[in-house]
């Protein structure tokens, strides 16, 4: 019979450290803890995933999971004040045929498949399995500011997670250390405690905990991201009988914008900037007006597949700066909503657009009326091309 597996993410805690929540922090529009339900949804041998946040973020937690662990999120669950308080709540959600148990930090981001199953080949063996590494630097125990000795580094390593352990000797070393008020920073200290002999295989440098606000840095250099800008430009006429729909929302006018689709052309210089900075080409190729499937089509579709294509790419959005030049109507009294559309498109916050709209003084064709123009920049950022 299979032994099936199942993984409980811990992302409850508070973040002192980091002086936020950091679980929580956006890395190109997407939590943290994003990243490790990703990885354990596409591990072949994991089938369960749970998933400890703090009360407040329940309903966001559902989201994660749903968005980012598809198949084999379980449950969003309210962890507790300490560490081993969300371990604990979340032992008592696995499912009766679970076998193996992995717990992991949401705070690491970087764990590999090869890591994972590495683990779990030793747990499976020996019963608990833990990641390790060397230590680089010696270690010296000090007293406020004396060192009172120098331990040696060739016996010690710094343990990471994920660590996976039979459910019984799991669920064993939590109870005993609810009734007993012993604590741990880490879920083998309990098993051990009990007796149990823990074994470690050989870490990753790149599973790192994001501990401190530096380590954000640290991160997007380890992920190997560099930033992208591209540039988007523009251009329709004004026309009698037409909507005029700027940034999906449409505008009372006496006359609209004249185009294949819909002839968003705020929309249209958005695409393209994105597409420019993720390397892809062009509206013209991804949505051509030859195709009579584009005919009146929503330019917010355009955004929103332009997203998704970029986001199978590797790239997020960080930025979108745009500018619509037109004499008339006035744009201030729907700009926010305008934002709020393509965001929503683009899958993004509204905080990460910024939109503005000019006039030319009554010169060339947008000061005569004739038409609208649109420029815009997108900055990405991604793994390098």
């Amino acid at each position: 019979m299979e032994e099936r597996v199942a993984v409980i993410v811990l992302a409850a805690g508070q973040g002192l450290r980091a002086g936020t929540k950091k679980q929580w922090m956006a890395l190109g529009d997407r939590p943290l803890l994003s990243f490790s339900l990703e990885i354990f949804e596409n591990h072949p041998l994991i089938h369960a995933l749970y998933l400890g946040v703090d009360k407040d973020h329940l309903e966001e937690g559902k989201a994660c999971l749903e968005k980012w662990a598809p198949n084999k999120g379980k449950k969003a669950f309210a962890g507790g004040e300490r560490r081993q308080d969300t371990v604990y709540n979340g032992l008592k959600e696995l499912e009766e045929d679970t076998l193996l148990v992995g717990i992991h930090d949401a705070a690491r981001p970087l764990a590999s498949q090869d890591l994972i199953s590495r683990v779990l080949k030793k747990a499976r063996e020996k019963g608990a399995a833990v990641p390790a590494i060397p230590l680089r630097d010696t270690i010296k125990e000090v007293q406020w500011d004396t060192v009172k000795t120098t331990l040696d580094r060739t016996r010690l390593r710094a343990i990471q997670t994920p660590q996976f352990f039979r459910k019984e000797i799991i669920q064993q070393a939590y109870q005993l250390a609810r009734q007993k008020g012993e604590e741990a920073t880490d879920d083998a200290s309990l098993v051990e405690a009990m007796g149990v002999e823990v074994y470690t295989v050989e870490g990753e440098e790149e599973n790192f905990k994001i501990t401190y606000p530096q380590d954000f840095k640290r991160l997007e250099d380890f992920m190997g991201w560099e930033t992208r800008i591209g540039f988007g430009y523009d251009v329709h006429p004004l026309v009698p009988g037409r909507p005029l729909i700027l940034g999906g929302v449409e505008i009372p006018h006496p006359v609209g914008l004249q185009g294949h689709s819909d002839a968003d052309v705020l929309c249209h210089a958005v695409v393209d900037a994105l597409l420019g900075a993720a390397g892809m080409g062009d509206i013209g190729e991804l949505f051509p007006d030859s195709d009579p499937r584009h005919k009146n089509r929503p330019s917010l579709e355009f955004l929103e597949e332009a997203a998704q294509l970029i986001a199978h790419q590797g790239c997020q959005i960080v930025h979108v700066d745009a500018t619509l030049v037109l004499e008339k109507p006035k744009i201030a009294p729907y700009k926010g909503k305008m934002v709020e559309e393509m965001a929503k498109a683009l899958g993004i916050s509204p905080r990460r657009i910024n939109l503005k709209a000019t006039t030319t003084e009554g010169l060339g064709f947008t000061g005569k009326g004739k038409g609208v123009a649109a420029y815009a920049t997108a900055t990405l950022k991604g793994r390098p091309l």
